[in-house]
């Protein structure tokens, strides 16, 4: 249920502040997002986590609603609705939080593995550190804390927590992106990251899948797992906890866990990458989790077989350098430099291998809020920075080779740690670095690369990737093929497209290039139109006869090419028949109707072979002397004829394979002739059309939307949990991903639903449809960032204090994000 709404924060001058929005209603969710423009405000409650709601009943704003959450925080809301209206969402309300009470138990528990509720709590970072996490815990997170600030970073976001909710229940504003991109401190990297990409509530509704799918499996091998054995060693080799057996064993179980719960998938390279880096900062669980929505939702077809996700977002980075920097996109394409050499890695490792790790991470804090479309800003500013900086800037368009490009790149990664201002006298300036450049100019420059945008330029150009690596595909198969029995490329390349274009729909329980029968009969009927069997619901007697003659010569045909390797088999079969002699035809319906394969055709068995000719003929247009009947009817007196004895005193004649060809070239009329000469390789017709060649394209991305699919019918009845797509720099709104809950509790705490009058000061703050833009507020320029500050800067010191701390970090907030809008870093 989807309806207007505002929301109602309480001032500290006391007079309510109004936030309008859309309200909408799930079977498990309750979201607010804002209309308001210009006002970014995003609140996602979790029904489970509402302990009361009250309908306030007041003279102004009689259709108001106040809610009181896990965290005991107040919101509430006006709904701009009828009565009747009113009414209808107080019943699908009421409803929805009985249905959602038996997991309520659940949160007390689950609560405990989230740091942020220590940090709330006034705990100390010794007692936070108890909390579940991740290896950087025992191995040290990467970079020094100090130079981080991590200590302020952690002041500033138990504020945010305190004043906009956490974890479950957290709210999303303008402030929540400034903190994000500042950079997370360490200890709640992990849960932040999976509080922006929503695999918080899949870790909730699943708890213990993670060690279930272990248990049920450890005894178990696959080929994705001996997969995942080669590249146990190869991920981050360079961070401490994979050179023992501890990290390894944590990133072996988590990526073997993943693989047994997705199968269709498994695992593919670079899958190690991004999963050993979240490790640094998740627990097992989480990253568990993280991984399937990574996989699932932010980036489908990245780790697949093709790569067709990252294959296809290649070419809008492309496709947008090409628009935007024509110059230095036409150098590229001059000199044939490829960019997927350097740019595709990218993608596939989330920068995790290109920079270096302390800025890869903070690249990654910005993924999870923003989405996909931050590898494009990113991956474009990387370009643009080295175009227009005047010496990487002439170095590049001097590059005439990839090796010359990926040093330019390669110079210009480690180069992220120097500062932008080293000689400037202030020395807030001096800890400008050119990472914070990187991310200023992808915020300011590139907000137009929008999640709308991405999704356009994806459908703009996927049938160019899927007929990119469907080409691919066929070249390798074709070349594969030892026999092509005659068949030229062009004929191969027809066969292969009708071949698969059957496979194409199959059920997904079947695997591999194999056919059945049904497919076999399809396959053939694409290639012959008397292979095609007509569908009635009420056939005749005729047409039943004629349909059991026509299955047995087809299940014949099929036992005849089936040898065990289809795909090859198809050629071979065909090509005895269209590139086959005359006698070649004969000895094959001599064989199909050879039952007991002893050489001879019986009685019985010439019978049928008559009756296929006659199934075969029967679309063919016959004269009015019923040519093709005599044809047939002569041959069988004839067969009968020349049949003979195989033992003397036995009365059964039979026909073997010589008579037959006697019978056919010597005394068969012009039909049967013609027929075996040339008419029967001719009604094979090796013609494609263009909506089967179509269709035969991205069989792996129809999988894939197959397996989607059937993950969300199997998941329908379940319970569903909301991923933000919108962020304070982007402009998508709410979507929901289907969860599985698989814990049964008993009923928890009571939720109650009162009338009352009085007034609520509502807490959380709602999200906005109209997100925070980074160029309003004057669209100030880059550089007034970086220049140097007038006002008086104190000197740092060895021994900083808490309260000096924090004014460092609110003060590089303020420089280093000002142009996105709002001066106040509070």
């Amino acid at each position: 249920m989807n309806v207007s709404a505002a929301h109602f924060i309480e001032a500290e001058d006391g007079e309510d502040k109004r936030i309008h929005g859309r309200m909408c209603l799930s079977e498990a969710f309750l979201t607010f997002s804002s209309t308001d423009r210009g006002q970014y405000y995003e609140a996602v409650i979790p029904l489970y986590t509402i302990r009361r709601v009250e309908r306030l009943n007041e003279k102004t704003h009689p259709f108001s609603i106040k809610f009181v959450n896990w965290h005991q925080a107040h919101t509430q809301f006006r709904l701009n609705v009828s009565k009747q209206q009113y009414e209808e969402f107080s019943t699908r309300l009421t409803t929805h939080l009985r249905k959602q009470i038996k997991y309520m138990k659940m949160l007390k528990r689950f609560l405990a593995t989230c740091p942020s509720e220590l940090v709330v709590a006034d705990k100390t970072n010794e007692e936070i550190d108890q909390s579940p996490g991740g290896l950087g815990l025992v191995f040290g997170f990467p970079g020094d804390a100090r130079q981080l600030k991590d200590k302020s970073k952690m002041k500033l976001w138990k504020k945010y927590f305190n004043e906009y909710g956490r974890n479950l229940t957290i709210v999303k504003t303008p402030q929540f992106g400034r903190l994000v991109r500042v950079g997370l401190p360490n200890r709640l990297r992990g849960e932040i990251w999976e509080t922006c990409s929503g695999s918080i509530h899949q870790r909730f509704m699943n708890q213990g899948l993670y060690s279930r799918i272990l248990e049920e499996n450890k005894d178990k091998s696959s080929l994705s797992l001996e997969e995942i054995e080669k590249d146990l060693n190869r991920s981050l080799p360079e961070y401490s906890a994979y050179q023992t057996p501890q990290g390894i064993d944590s990133l072996r179980r988590v990526l073997s866990a993943y693989s047994w719960k997705d199968p269709e998938l498994g695992y593919c390279q670079a899958m190690n990458i991004v999963t050993s880096a979240i490790l640094i900062y998740m627990s097992e669980e989480q990253a568990f989790f993280t991984l399937s929505v990574l996989c699932d939702d932010m980036l489908p077809g990245y780790y697949s077989t093709s790569m067709y996700g990252a294959l296809l977002d290649q070419i809008i980075f492309e496709h947008l350098l090409e628009t935007t920097m024509p110059v230095l996109f036409n150098h590229f394409k001059k000199k044939d430099i490829q960019l997927s050499v350097a740019c595709l890695p990218w993608f596939l490792s989330l920068y995790i291998n290109s920079m270096p790790l302390i800025f890869a991470f903070r690249v990654l804090d910005c993924f999870f809020m923003d989405g996909p479309k931050i590898l494009f800003q990113i991956g474009y500013v990387i370009t643009c920075v080295i175009a227009i900086l005047k010496i990487n800037g002439e170095d590049l368009l001097r590059t005439s080779d990839d090796g010359a490009f990926m040093n330019v790149l390669k110079k210009y990664f480690n180069s992220l740690h120097e500062p932008l201002y080293p000689d400037s006298e202030n020395v807030k300036a001096r800890t400008l670095t050119r990472f914070n450049e990187l991310l200023l100019v992808a915020y300011r420059e590139f907000s137009s690369i929008t999640d709308e945008k991405i999704r356009e330029l994806r459908q703009t150009h996927q049938l160019k990737v899927v007929a990119g690596i469907e080409s691919f595909a066929k070249r390798s198969t074709i070349r594969n093929i030892d026999e092509t029995a005659g068949f030229s490329k062009e004929e191969m390349g027809i066969l292969y497209d009708k071949f698969y274009n059957v496979l194409y729909y199959r059920q997904k329980q079947q695997k591999g290039d194999r056919m059945d029968y049904s497919e076999f009969e399809k396959f053939i009927g694409s290639l012959a139109n008397w292979a095609k069997f007509p569908s009635s619901d009420q056939p005749s007697d005729q047409d039943e006869r004629q349909s059991k003659v026509g299955k047995t010569f087809m299940v014949r045909l099929f036992k005849k090419f089936d040898r065990g390797d289809q795909g090859s088999d198809a050629i071979i079969g065909l090509g005895s028949i269209l590139k086959g002699n005359h006698n070649d035809q004969i000895s094959l319906f001599f064989e199909l109707h050879d039952v007991d394969k002893d050489d001879y055709l019986n009685r019985d068995e010439l019978l049928q072979f008559s009756e296929s000719l006659l199934w075969i003929f029967r679309d063919t247009p016959d004269d009015d002397e019923g040519q093709h009947l005599n044809a047939v009817s002569s041959f069988l007196r004839n067969a009968f004829e020349y049949s003979e004895v195989k033992e003397e005193g036995s009365q059964e004649k039979f026909l073997s394979l010589a008579s037959l060809r006697q019978v056919m070239l010597v005394l068969a009329d012009e039909v049967l002739e013609s027929f075996f000469e040339n008419e029967f390789s001719h009604s094979f017709q090796l013609v494609e059309k263009a909506a089967e060649k179509q269709r035969s394209l991205g069989r792996e991305i129809f999988d894939s939307l197959f397996a989607t699919g059937v993950k969300l019918a199997n998941n329908r009845p379940k319970v569903v949990s909301p991923t933000i797509s919108s962020s304070p720099s982007s402009t998508s709104g709410t979507s929901l991903t289907a969860l599985s809950p698989v814990t049964k509790t008993e009923d928890a705490t009571t939720t109650t639903t009162t009338t009352t009058t009085e007034r609520s000061s509502g807490t959380l703050s709602p999200a906005a449809d109209e997100p925070h833009q980074p160029e309003e507020e004057g669209g100030k320029k880059a550089s007034e960032a970086k220049e140097t500050k007038t006002r008086k800067v104190e000197s740092d010191s060895e021994e900083e204090d808490d309260d000096d701390e924090e004014g460092d970090v609110l003060e590089e907030v303020d420089r280093l994000l000002k142009e996105y809008g709002d001066d106040d870093e509070n």
